[in-house]
């Protein structure tokens, strides 16, 4: 189903790609008054430009959730962020064509005409694109097998947000008849079943379901659907050999040596802009209350290497805040500047020399207090898999599980950062930052 999704959305990408150029030849006809559509030598100049700009228009389209299945999910929040995509390609495109040092052209009305035909065909062609998936019903049919408790994280919501139509489920703890099974597979023309059960276990059961459902429907093991769904890994589901399966590889050198190589690039990038922004800083932090501009605290790293995190300080100083393993669980304690600096994420920028170091990449497992990651280790099985990695500005997890306050939501959270362990790679990594800048810009 991944791969489906994956071609729905390059479908869309590439209508999107048409309709921004149908859109300029449009606002050039509308403007010129010619409406032959001839790429004479100044529509030429347009198209090689607005080529330019229209880039950063799709990457704008990506980071405002354009590209989701289904389009129009939410049509409150579709049409926000059409707003939002509006003013960043609207500004965008003036910075482009009138803050350079000899502006070639000046295209105020066809920059207006072209933002304002495109969002038309946009909504347009989402709406289609919409109906279609609607009339056409895309979603693979499934059967499930094994105890409800293994299921109980898979809602008919989330299913369906993945492509999924769940038609039956059966326990193996109560009856199976496997007849029935076949049966509706063979009505409602299931595509897949997924298997919760142990091999072992329910050997009998496993031989007469593989003797009697036909071999062309896709088998699917719970661990691997839950995390194409999830996009986490069930921690119930895995054992020592999944480990040594999917962790024990070797890493992938050229992902390895691109990410680095970004990581430097853009924490020096992220320090220059640090070094302008700190005199203001420091004197807010410092007049609204008493205390050290930065917060330090220790964090494990890759290896279990012990480093110092540094952040502009956001809450009120504290002796004792050492001994209090889930202190930021108290809003009282952030002053007025440090809500402030949290909201657009400025205290997070002294951690650019961390990176830097080497310390942290961008992308990663949020790096835990050395006090946390003790309990964390004891608690949680498997955990020290994460130190496989270096921790991140920002992750996987971070994205998608707020602040841990339990050791039971750390466990959660640490289900999302083994998915990202496994599948991590650069284009992963991309995507995780710009789906952060999405955030920080909502």
């Amino acid at each position: 189903m991944r791969d489906k999704n994956f071609s729905l959305k390059f479908v869309l990408l590439v209508g999107d790609i048409f309709l921004m150029y149908l859109a300029l030849l449009l606002a050039l006809a509308v403007r010129y008054g010619d409406f032959s559509f001839w790429p004479g030598p100044q529509t030429r100049v347009f198209l090689y430009h607005f080529s330019f700009i229209s880039l950063f228009w799709l990457l704008f389209l990506f980071i405002l959730d354009f590209y989701e299945i289904p389009p129009l999910k939410k049509v409150f929040e579709f049409f926000s962020n059409l707003i939002i995509f509006l003013l960043l390609a609207g500004a965008f495109g003036v910075a482009y064509f009138y803050l350079r040092p000899q502006p070639i052209i000046a295209p105020k009305t066809i920059l207006i005409l072209d933002l304002s035909i495109f969002s038309f065909f946009l909504c347009g062609w989402r709406y289609v694109f919409s109906r279609i998936l609607k009339l056409q019903n895309f979603k693979e049919k499934i059967v499930l097998i094994g105890s409800l408790v293994e299921f109980k994280d898979l809602s008919s919501d989330l299913l369906n947000q993945n492509g999924y139509e769940m038609v039956a489920s059966f326990d193996p703890n109560s009856s199976l008849d496997v007849s029935k099974l076949k049966e509706i597979i063979e009505k409602e023309k299931v595509n897949s079943v997924v298997f919760a059960l142990n091999s072992q276990r329910n050997e009998d059961l496993v031989k007469q379901i593989f003797s009697n459902l036909p071999l062309k429907l896709n088998f699917i093991s719970f661990p691997s659907f839950y995390e194409s769904v999830a996009k986490k890994v069930p921690l119930e589901a895995i054992d020592e050999f999944w480990f040594l399966e999917n962790l024990s590889r070797s890493e992938k050198r050229i992902d390895e040596i691109l990410k680095r190589g970004f990581d430097i690039l853009f924490s020096f990038v992220g320090l220059l802009i640090t070094a302008v922004l700190f005199p203001f800083i420091a004197l807010a932090i410092k007049i609204n209350s008493p205390g050290p501009v930065f917060y330090s605290q220790k964090r494990v790293g890759k290896d279990r290497k012990v480093f110092t995190l540094y952040k502009f300080r956001t809450m009120k100083e504290d002796l004792n805040r050492d001994k209090e393993l889930w202190r930021e669980k108290d809003p009282g304690q952030i002053t007025r500047v440090g809500n402030f600096l949290r909201r657009i994420h400025l205290d997070e920028f002294p951690q650019f020399w961390s990176i830097l170091k080497g310390d942290l990449s961008f992308v990663g497992p949020r790096p835990e207090w050395v006090e946390l990651a003790k309990i964390f280790e004891k608690e949680i099985p498997f955990y020290s898999q994460r130190y496989l990695v270096r921790p991140g500005f920002t992750g996987w997890a971070q994205l998608n599980f707020p602040p841990s306050t339990s050791v039971e939501e750390a466990k959660e959270k640490f289900q999302y950062d083994l998915y990202y362990i496994k599948n991590r790679s650069f284009f992963l990594d991309l995507g995780i930052i710009l789906k952060t800048i999405r955030i920080i810009f909502r």
